[in-house]
């Protein structure tokens, strides 16, 4: 029994939400969202454009929050 034993890092916990400052638009919300989610920029961005919309305005308050409680990278 000549196997290879090696140790694996597991990461506990998750990161930390942040706006980049490398892939933003307007205030960098939907691009941090976006790699908490794991998904492309533009798909966040669709997404939220459209939930605002439906919501009538209301998430773009929440937006404005996240802006101002979220740190930058």
């Amino acid at each position: 029994m000549d196997e290879e034993f090696t140790l694996k890092k597991i990461k506990v916990g998750a990161k930390p939400f942040s706006r980049p400052r490398d892939d933003r638009i307007i205030l960098g919300v939907c691009s941090g969202l976006a790699r908490k989610l794991r998904i492309t920029s533009t798909t966040s961005r669709v997404i939220f454009s459209l939930l605002t919309l439906f919501t009538g305005g209301t998430l773009a308050l929440v937006y404005l929050a996240i802006f101002i409680l979220s740190p930058q990278e």
